[in-house]
């Protein structure tokens, strides 16, 4: 991280040097098992494994529509330069624009052989994180986010706050006439129950982020020759 900066390299994650402290969130420690590696220039780079594991992560955040093609249409093109055999599944997606097909291919990944549950209960809250990551982004509201919310655990019945909590989160906002001070009042409550998955989404939200603004800047250098 340089001045705040996240930087971005073909399937890795790098952080750099910022005055002589590295900063390095523990979340992604966590999500990228460790795996990380000094460079002699100060930098560290955290290499993204595309396993069951991050497949889960994946498929969440396609399900919540946090993320979409021009978000894993490049990472995927990354992943198949820098593997020799890139995974079949990584293939399929880079060629699909539908968030369906998307999260069809990712779901037949995550179940296929050797076939292990690897979806738990932090998952589903990471759901609710990405839901999050959306109202703070100002792509939905706070009702929309209760709601949503509520509608999922509702659906699921494995967050850890069952859907009547979101719910009644929702019917006090309403009945306040969409209170702002209240909707901070309830923000706090929701990060302070959610923290960690809050972090640890918005740390690989982070990525996507960098490689959804390289498909802008490609699409507008393509245009810009075209119109030449």
């Amino acid at each position: 991280m340089v001045n705040g900066e996240i930087l971005s390299a073909p399937g890795h994650v790098v952080l750099k040097m910022d005055q002589g402290r590295l900063f390095v969130p523990f979340c992604w420690r966590n999500f990228l098992g460790g795996q990380e590696k000094a460079c002699k220039e100060g930098v560290i780079t955290m290499k993204i494994e595309p396993n069951k594991e991050f497949a889960c992560k994946l498929g969440i955040m396609l399900g919540s529509k946090l993320i979409w093609y021009k978000h894993f249409q490049p990472f995927c093109d990354d992943i198949i330069l820098e593997y020799t055999k890139p995974p079949y599944w990584i293939i399929e997606l880079a060629t699909v624009r539908y968030q369906g097909s998307a999260i069809e291919i990712v779901n037949k990944y995550i179940h296929s052989e050797p076939c292990i549950t690897y979806y738990n209960s932090k998952h589903f809250d990471q759901y609710i994180a990405c839901l999050y990551i959306k109202y703070d982004r100002r792509e939905i509201s706070w009702a929309s986010f209760l709601l949503e919310s509520g509608q999922y655990a509702d659906s699921c019945e494995a967050v850890k706050e069952p859907c009547e909590y979101f719910f009644d989160l929702l019917s006090q906002y309403e009945a306040e006439e969409f209170n702002m001070e209240l909707e901070h009042k309830q923000r706090e409550e929701i990060q302070n129950k959610f923290r960690d998955e809050i972090l640890e989404m918005q740390a690989i939200y982070d990525v996507f982020r960098e490689y959804f603004k390289q498909y802008i800047k490609r699409k507008e250098k393509h245009q810009n020759k075209k119109g030449k």
